[in-house]
């Protein structure tokens, strides 16, 4: 699965994207392994982040799709 990141997660991940595989399981497990990959920064931001599949906006018990894009959507301030 391609995980495609944007704002503060983007430069945290230190790339656009990364591919991941997935064997099934929910969000919630596979934040906590895009933590591990990504380093701790990424790990303490991605409590944080909203989670998109397509146009499904995801919750920590959702199915994670085994193919497909995963968006990580890190929260944004403006003024």
């Amino acid at each position: 699965m391609l995980v495609r990141f944007f704002g503060t997660a983007k430069a945290l991940a230190g790339a656009d994207s990364i591919e991941l595989a997935v064997e099934g399981g929910t969000l919630a497990q596979l934040i906590e392994r895009l933590g591990e990959q990504c380093g701790p920064e990424m790990k303490a931001l991605l409590p944080f982040c909203r989670f998109a599949n397509g146009s499904e906006v995801l919750d920590l018990s959702s199915a994670v799709p085994r193919a497909g894009e995963l968006v990580v959507l890190p929260p944004v301030s403006g003024g």
